[in-house]
């Protein structure tokens, strides 16, 4: 035990593991993802027309005419990061965001390092957790895909966590810093603001824990929670203005009865079952036709049991800072999660959107199971082949499939689902008198001169972020349509001849994945 202890504390291990991801991103380039997608196509515009944040699509009004929406489902650090250091030093976006994603999960672990120190964890804990995280799927999966926003969080939040934690005694510096942080983490991610309100809860904890001791109201704890509730006010009332309310939100789709979906409950245990991939390796087993029925029963206990093991950790594990801390942070991130998603927002609950919570939990984890050499091995042995294992094979096996079947694109993109030829022809009609419209979001990235529709394989999830309408008027250029499969596959999205019905489409080419038609 000692031994393994020994090997994956080494900081040449950690460095090494970083390098070859790296690397392996020269030999196969990051995937675009769908949400990237959007945003780049937002870059591409800026570029032209020099508006901030501005995407430039055909007007449902007349087609011919274009309107411009303000996008503010995604942030814009997610594009204008890799954007700009693409223009900085004339690369492709996409090895600008292989760059970026080194220096972010750099900036990260950095950050989760000083966390960990002011939370007064041993060193061996502290390496151990730095070690699972960057061997984790939720890490190594940054180096497969171009995750924006995910990937720019991971490098800024821990760093407001920080900031709390050590001016948490010195209100002034406290708002001062916290606001500046925070700020910065929501130009990298909108979503940012549940980690504060995150702070804020944890700031409220500590408040009423110590009133309880002390039975004052104007102690240490008092001004801390006010600064940081100060901050919280400042924070919501320059990007609510100044950002938010200039476009259209996923929380503005929460006006549905609050109806609960038994599913979403896994947020519970994901602190615990993120560092075991069961919330990732079940949905995979679904997949498979001989999936036995009693399989679905065993997942479910495991959810039950893993909720139990998060109790039994925080009372194991020592710690009463690191806990309130965790804590805070659990309380918020499920709380607001479960009420969005149960109350129809377009949002997805899934563990990427909670991870902060799993590293708060990890060192309480590997805190408590090296109490006992018993437990140790145990816990050891999950960790490293359900988390360490399962990420770096993932990790290998997903890249094999990506060079196999995806094209690069002339923006130095890996484009899933893309062929050659599917890059060939947009280019070949990527004119300024043509109009493209994609079903899925990431092949428009290599279309930079014609006028752009860019939607979602899901037409809702579209719409109601602005990009498409149910009906266009009027006529243009020629329209060319990028049907994904998968997109045709679900009856309520409309026709190409219900939303264009001044065009008559034709198929004009069929490739692996899409259908292409050309309206005129």
């Amino acid at each position: 035990m000692a031994l393994i202890e020994k090997i994956l504390t080494r900081r040449s291990l950690l460095i090494g593991v970083l390098l070859l991801m790296t690397m392996a991103g020269y030999w196969v380039p990051l995937v675009l993802g769908e949400d990237p997608g959007f945003g780049l196509s937002v870059w591409n515009d800026m570029l032209t027309t020099g508006q901030f944040n501005t995407f430039l699509i055909p007007s449902p009004e007349n087609i011919a005419q274009n309107q411009s929406l303000f996008l503010t489902w995604w942030s814009p650090g997610q594009y204008m990061v890799p954007g700009a250091l693409s223009e900085l030093l004339n690369i492709s976006p996409g090895m600008a965001s292989l760059w970026i994603t080194l220096a972010f999960s750099v900036a990260g672990l950095m950050g989760w390092y000083f966390v960990y120190q002011r939370l007064e964890f041993d060193k061996t804990t502290i390496a151990l957790g730095l070690f699972f995280i960057a061997t984790s799927r939720l890490f190594t999966i940054n180096f497969l895909n171009y995750t924006g926003g995910e990937l720019l969080l991971f490098g800024s939040q821990p760093w407001t966590i920080w900031c709390f934690l050590k001016y948490r005694r010195q209100p002034f510096v406290l708002f001062g810093g916290l606001l500046v942080l925070s700020l910065l983490s929501f130009f990298l991610k909108t979503a940012y603001t549940i980690g504060l309100a995150a702070l804020c809860g944890c700031a409220g904890i500590a408040f009423l824990n110590d009133f309880r001791k002390q039975k004052k109201l104007f102690i240490p704890a008092f001004w801390t929670a006010l600064a940081v509730g100060l901050c919280m006010v400042f924070y919501l009332a320059l990007t609510q203005l100044g950002f938010i309310n200039l476009g259209t939100s996923p929380i503005t789709s929460t006006n549905q009865p609050f109806n609960i979906s038994w599913t979403s409950f896994e947020t519970l245990t994901y602190p615990l079952t993120h560092w075991l991939s069961i919330a990732e390796i079940y949905p995979q087993l679904l997949l498979r036709t001989d999936f036995p029925e009693w399989g679905h029963g065993l997942y479910y206990s495991l959810m039950a049991v893993s909720f139990l093991g998060l109790i039994w950790v925080m009372k194991q594990s020592g710690h009463a800072e690191a806990r309130w801390l965790f804590l805070g942070f659990y309380l918020v991130y499920c709380g607001i999660f479960l009420l969005l998603y149960n109350k129809g927002a377009e949002i997805s609950v899934e563990y990427r959107h909670t991870k902060v919570v799993a590293y708060l939990f990890l060192p309480l984890l590997l805190r408590a199971s090296r109490q006992s050499q018993i437990s140790a091995k145990w816990v050891f042995g999950a960790l490293l082949i359900l988390n360490t294992g399962y990420g770096l094979s993932t990790f290998i096996l997903k890249k094999v499939e990506i060079r196999n079947e995806s094209a690069t694109g002339s923006s130095g993109f890996a484009l899933r689902h893309a062929e050659e030829q599917d890059l060939a022809f947009i280019h070949t009609v990527d004119k300024p008198d043509n109009i493209l419209y994609f079903t899925s979001g990431s092949l428009n990235v290599d279309a930079v001169k014609a006028r752009k529709l860019v939607g979602s394989i899901d037409f809702k999830f579209a719409k109601g972020c602005g990009f498409l309408a149910e009906k266009y008027h009027g006529k243009a250029g020629k329209i060319y349509a990028f049907v994904h499969e998968a997109y045709q596959q679900i009856p309520t999205n409309p026709t190409l001849e219900s939303q264009f019905p001044a065009y008559r489409f034709r198929l004009v080419k069929q490739t692996k994945k899409f259908k292409i038609y050309e309206g005129i």
